[in-house]
């Protein structure tokens, strides 16, 4: 079993852990740690598990207190929920890996959508956005118009969209380590899934809010702070305040009429 090496790692572990376990707690309808005992308990019984409410085994991983990856644990729990690993591994809708893999690959599969049209394109008209082909411009444009779309539809945001804007926002990064860019739409895609009611709700009943708001600040303002095309790009605005909020330069609907959506 992997342990962490430093306190990082340890940090990752346990928000793997405490997210699983909230996953699972949310996906059989219980309330709380005891009911998901008692649930276990009842789905397991005829695979002949000890009993695990009375031992209070659950507890510790609804608060990450563990000190190495639980293997034994989500090998039991793989005959109950196939798809543990995945979640742990890759968190629920991928946002470890958004958040965390250095594969810029794995970050684009994050980011694969196609035919995407907007009310203010021509019916005969789409976007075709396949892997690597269009220039991320393209992709940030459209990724962003999507969003835009949708909450101006008022349509609900969704966990997988905050993964996506992560994924994009952390390309950009790469992209703009190699090159200049002036391009600013990424992060205003974050903001706009982190500021999102039903996003926000999400990753509160997970268990991870706090970590996802400050990790993705600081970081912006870390780029704000030492990638000069990036920071001119984002005009006379304190850095704080920008990575806070992105809009306080530009309102959303100025960006939705820069954009021309609903136009």
């Amino acid at each position: 079993m992997a342990r962490p090496r430093n306190s990082q790692e340890k940090l990752k572990l346990q928000l793997r852990t405490i997210a699983l376990m909230n996953v699972l707690r949310l996906r059989v309808g219980a309330e709380n740690p005891s009911q998901f005992s008692e649930w276990v308990n009842q789905k397991s019984e005829h695979l002949g598990w000890p009993d695990m409410k009375g031992s209070n085994k659950w507890y510790k991983y609804f608060r990450g207190d563990i000190g190495q990856d639980p293997l034994r644990a989500l090998k039991l729990l793989r005959e109950l929920f196939p798809d543990v690993f995945s979640i742990f591994y890759d968190g629920p809708d991928r946002i470890w890996t958004a958040l965390w893999s250095d594969d810029s690959d794995e970050l684009w599969q994050i980011c694969s959508y196609q035919d995407i049209a907007y009310g203010c394109q021509p019916d005969n008209e789409t976007i075709e956005l396949v892997g690597r082909e269009p220039f991320f411009q393209d992709s940030a444009y459209n990724f962003e118009c999507s969003l835009l779309t949708n909450r101006s539809l008022g349509q609900a945001l969704d966990l997988r969209d905050l993964s996506e804007s992560i994924a994009l926002y952390r390309i950009h990064m790469d992209i703009n380590k190699k090159t200049r860019t002036d391009e600013t739409a990424p992060y205003r895609c974050v903001k706009l899934c982190l500021d999102s009611e039903e996003i926000t709700g999400t990753l509160i009943n997970l268990g991870v809010y706090d970590y996802v708001q400050d990790h993705l600040t600081k970081v912006e303002i870390g780029r704000l702070e030492s990638e000069r095309c990036y920071r001119k790009a984002i005009g006379n605005i304190n850095n704080m305040t920008y990575a806070d909020n992105p809009f306080s330069a530009h309102t959303v609907d100025q960006i939705m009429s820069q954009l021309h959506i609903g136009v």
